[in-house]
């Protein structure tokens, strides 16, 4: 029985693996759908600075094929980078820190 549950949570983290890339994937697939000035946008809050639009695609890479941002993405995430919050003006990871206590509550 004990051996039972064993291979079955061994089974269910394994499958997550290839679950979280394919979900990240697929997020980076629909963020491609949008043109890199679309996306470089979202980073400006100043309108007076689109004219500097060209210097954040460069920045943040958006002229990159997919395959090189997803990659440059999936090794920050590996070394504990999560990115900028653009909606929250700070790290991601500080963010799901601060609101874990009140996730661990409601669950």
């Amino acid at each position: 029985m004990v051996n039972d549950i064993k291979a079955y949570v061994a089974r269910r983290l394994l499958l997550l693996i290839p679950t979280l890339l394919g979900v990240t994937i697929l997020i980076f697939a629909v963020a491609q759908l949008f043109d890199p000035i679309q996306r470089a946008s979202l980073y400006i809050r100043d309108p007076k600075q689109l004219r500097d639009i060209d210097e954040v695609i460069e920045k943040y890479g958006l002229n990159q094929p997919f395959y090189l941002q997803y990659f440059s993405w999936f090794s920050q995430v590996l070394q504990g980078n999560f990115g900028w919050s653009q909606s929250l003006h700070m790290q991601v990871l500080d963010a799901i820190v601060t609101r874990f206590p009140a996730t661990l509550e409601l669950a």
